[in-house]
């Protein structure tokens, strides 16, 4: 019995090494994690990672932070795109709330459209590791901690790949960004991080000792 248990732990781990290495694509602000002073001016970049064989061909995003810590003064699409982006609007929201967004909507112009071939050539200029998809552009404007965040709403993170199908299962890492902080960044963030690899593995493991575990107990 204790064999099959074992082996059972063995199959599930093997599953779940299985699933990690298959890398999913992941949008993430860089860095994750920063340290300014008011008066600052600093740059986000949102990167993608992870595509494989897929592209981006169209975009649709909101990036949320909060107005009393840092403002936004502007934003460039990625050079690793070639020049081949055109935005159609920066929109930052109710300019007296706690909250303010970058409304981001882009597509490729690289080729026309309608050719068939577009997809292929948005493949020659977007590397299958990662790229810049744009950068923004801030100013610290007061001392505190903001929240760097991709909306989840309606519209707030569509990517477009290959034949005008929606990219999915994509992972949104967001950032933090400490204005005026004396421990630093790292510190005064506090992120919570997402569960880890590591803590799917324990419960993998617990799933499969605990059947063990409860006919020992009633057979004491």
């Amino acid at each position: 019995m204790k064999m099959k248990t074992l082996a059972m732990a063995a199959s599930a781990l093997a599953m779940l090494i299985s699933s990690v290495q298959a890398a999913p694509v992941v949008l993430s602000l860089s860095p994750s994690v920063s340290s300014k002073t008011v008066g600052d001016t600093f740059s986000l970049d949102v990167k993608i990672s992870g595509l494989g064989s897929e592209i981006v061909s169209v975009f649709d995003l909101n990036v949320y932070f909060n107005a009393a810590q840092v403002k936004a003064v502007g934003y460039s699409l990625g050079s690793g795109l070639g020049g081949s982006w055109t935005d159609l609007g920066s929109d930052p929201l109710s300019p007296g709330s706690p909250l303010d967004s970058f409304d981001l909507f882009a597509y490729s112009n690289l080729v026309d459209p309608a050719d068939p071939n577009t997809d292929d050539a948005l493949a020659a200029v977007q590397t299958a590791n990662s790229f810049v998809l744009m950068t923004l552009n801030f100013e610290a404007i007061g001392a505190g901690v903001s929240q760097v965040w991709f909306g989840t709403g309606p519209n707030e993170r569509d990517l477009v790949g290959r034949n005008s199908a929606f990219l999915e299962g994509v992972q949104f890492q967001n950032a933090c960004v400490a204005v005026n902080s004396p421990t630093g960044g790292n510190n005064a963030c506090n992120q919570v991080p997402e569960p880890s690899s590591y803590a799917l593995v324990g419960l993998c493991l617990f799933a499969a000792f605990a059947p063990g575990v409860t006919r020992r107990r009633k057979a004491v």
